[in-house]
């Protein structure tokens, strides 16, 4: 595969459709149905099905896509760097973060640091904590900031400060009365988490079975404020970290601490033995931890 493959054929997954795709990159439609044609003949696959309402992504082609995104990723940096160089810019800083803590927190450190380095190129991205020890620990990236097993990738950590876990509840909820929201309180309800691999889920999980229960139903759901929109809706209670209940406040929604209090760290790690410029060390010490969590007063 080259390049312009991986682009028309990451357009394509991206839209789900031919003629969105061939929009997107501003060439012809049968230019795109002959690009991912050919495609599909030099790599051997079947890559979409055709149906009366358009195409529709193979297996293959989904898994193809998760490596894809990576190689994009790539090359998307490549060139930016290229660019960079051209226009003798004075550093460039790339670095990436999970969702939680890419909405507020990080944009206010990146403009405050930006204000004092108005030369310095800094990209963001989000992803959550395994991608991101995976980017940096192949050195794609200059630094990620989250949630870390020690036994992930070989990287050099230092702990930035804890993230806790509150419960989100619908305004008017039977608990919204309490100051805090204890385990046996969650009992019969339904709640909303993140995914199994999230540390705030799985310590809720915890602190369940150390009274012997189980809540009475999961949903899961791939970002916090999906979780606080699905509360919201009615679906349930949901478990979420403090700056996603900052962003939601006043929303329709309530929030209180939990007891026993979750707390996960959140560590900026480093790809370990690489060499670091003095711009990534002045943008690491100017980072600050969010303001403590309040205990959302409604």
């Amino acid at each position: 595969m080259h390049y312009r493959q991986v682009e028309i054929f990451k357009a394509i997954m991206d839209s789900g459709s031919i003629t969105e795709a061939a929009n997107l990159l501003r060439i012809s439609q049968p230019a795109v149905s002959k690009a991912l044609k050919l495609l599909e003949a030099e790599l051997g696959l079947r890559l979409f099905d055709r149906t009366t309402k358009g195409i529709a992504a193979t297996e293959e082609a989904r898994l193809l896509y998760t490596e894809v995104e990576r190689t994009y990723f790539g090359m998307q940096n490549l060139t930016r760097f290229a660019a960079s160089l051209g226009d003798r810019r004075q550093g460039r800083i790339v670095a990436s973060t999970i969702p939680a803590l890419g909405i507020a927190w990080l944009p206010a450190m990146v403009a405050r640091f930006s204000a004092a380095h108005p030369d310095v190129t800094i990209s963001l991205h989000s992803s959550n904590s395994a991608d991101a020890a995976r980017l940096v620990g192949s050195g794609e990236i200059d630094l990620g900031i989250a949630q870390l097993r020690s036994e992930e990738y070989n990287l050099s950590r230092r702990k930035l400060f804890d993230l806790e876990g509150v419960v989100a509840l619908p305004a008017g909820h039977r608990l919204a009365g309490k100051p805090w929201v204890e385990v046996p309180d969650l009992a019969g309800e339904t709640v909303i988490a993140l995914g199994p691999e999230d540390e705030f889920r799985r310590k809720l999980g915890q602190a369940f079975e150390a009274i012997g229960q189980q809540p009475r139903t999961i949903i899961d759901a791939s970002l916090a404020l999906t979780v606080c929109a699905l509360v919201a809706e009615g679906c349930g209670v949901g478990i979420v970290d403090s700056e996603a209940a900052r962003e939601r406040r006043g929303q329709g929604l309530v929030f209180r601490r939990f007891r026993p209090a979750i707390r996960v760290p959140i560590f900026l790690f480093r790809q370990r033995g690489r060499p670091t410029s003095k711009l990534v060390e002045a943008f690491t010490a100017s980072l600050k931890p969010p303001p403590a969590f309040d205990g959302m007063p409604d």
